[in-house]
């Protein structure tokens, strides 16, 4: 895919070829058996030299696309929450040696601009994994880490060490249907999340001593809010609306995150969220998953600094390998039950769920009793 844009009739003119964020599941690697929550630069490169050694064509790719074509090639990797690794100048370093050109590769931070393109991840726009850009770095006590946000860091305490029991449920869309057909699902993750947040992390707070757990009125209303209305799914969609309708110098915001590909335009202004190039599949009524999703990205056409035109190009990844799904994603039920949380626990939740339901719906739980 990436050296098609060496090919006619990209050959003839210049191509910048941008990875909005998450290109390297820097979040999901892990060092040495764990899932570190202090990440240094030499801790970043153990895990770049993970990621590299299990997708060596990609690099090469890279190499090829800035050497190949007739006219000027760059590369741009944009930071999102799954790889803010890239803040670390000798991830950079790394990542040009790896694909073998100190030149054409560029690091532009959480954003990057080009005439009347704006493109971003879209994390910087969740409150979940929102990283201060004044304060990128914490003292590690020797070394610098990376200011993860409470976000990362309930996913890497919580979600991802289920990874190797749960991995295709992170899969599946429409993840609402996946909490339909299997409630004890939505309980399991909702029940782990609330034991972190009410325990776990509370613990680690009152102790002092790491200097990731800290706490904002902005982030307990965060919590409460995705615990009380059961909704796990990220939120940006409201502030490229606004920007949509307020800033005239950008004709199009290009964003992901979501891993859903949408589409909104205000006048002669467009904003598209690119799905993912990620393997992620349709969930049936029944529980099977056997239909692959599109993956989609998006091209934009500029002359000069003028938008022309763009639009989404979506296209079939290869079929995954035999034993790859699971035959019905009711097979980790079992295992799920097992580990739900107390009744008491679970009956909090649910009550939480129906009060927030109520007050969406303009009913005041004292109306409903």
């Amino acid at each position: 895919m990436i050296l098609a844009y060496n090919d006619p009739p990209f050959d003839a003119i210049a191509v910048d070829l941008v990875f909005n964020g998450d290109t390297f599941d820097f979040l999901k690697t892990c060092l040495d058996g764990a899932y570190p929550l202090h990440i240094t630069a030499d801790r970043a490169l153990g895990k770049f030299r993970a990621i590299a050694a299990a997708h060596p064509d990609f690099f090469t790719a890279i190499g090829a696309f800035l050497s190949g074509g007739g006219r000027e090639r760059r590369v741009f990797f944009i930071v999102g929450n799954h790889d803010p690794e890239l803040l670390f100048p000798e991830v950079q370093a790394a990542i040009r040696e790896r694909a073998g050109c100190e030149e054409g590769i560029e690091f532009p931070g959480f954003e990057f601009e080009i005439g009347e393109v704006h493109i971003e991840h879209g994390s910087q726009r969740d409150p979940m994994f929102r990283m201060a850009p004044e304060q990128l770095f914490l003292d590690g006590g020797g070394a610098p880490i990376l200011a993860l946000p409470w976000g990362s860091l309930a996913l890497l305490e919580v979600a991802i060490p289920l990874q190797p029991q749960f991995y295709h449920l992170d899969r599946v869309k429409p993840r609402e249907r996946l909490f339909e057909i299997m409630p004890e699902a939505k309980e399991f993750l909702l029940a782990k999340y609330w034991r972190y947040w009410t325990r776990d992390y509370l613990k680690a707070l009152l102790a002092g001593r790491d200097p990731l757990k800290t706490i904002t009125w902005r982030m307990l209303r965060e919590i409460i809010y995705r615990f009380a209305s059961a909704d796990p799914e990220v939120k940006m969609g409201k502030y490229f609306q606004r920007a949509l309708r307020e800033t005239e110098r950008f004709r199009l915001y290009l964003a992901g995150h979501r891993h859903e590909a949408a589409w909104m335009s205000y006048g002669n202004r467009k904003f598209l969220q690119a799905g993912c190039l990620r393997n992620e599949f349709m969930l049936a009524p029944d529980g099977t998953s056997r239909v692959s999703i599109p993956k989609t990205y998006a091209e934009a056409y500029l002359a000069g600094d003028r938008l022309v035109r763009s639009h989404f190009v979506e296209f079939e990844g290869p079929s995954p390998p035999e034993g790859y799904l699971p035959d019905s994603v009711f097979d980790f039920l079992p295992t799920i039950r097992e580990h739900l949380g107390s009744e008491e626990e679970r009956h909090l939740l649910r009550k939480a769920q129906r009060e927030r339901e109520a007050e969406e719906a303009g009913i005041s739980s004292e109306e409903e009793a």
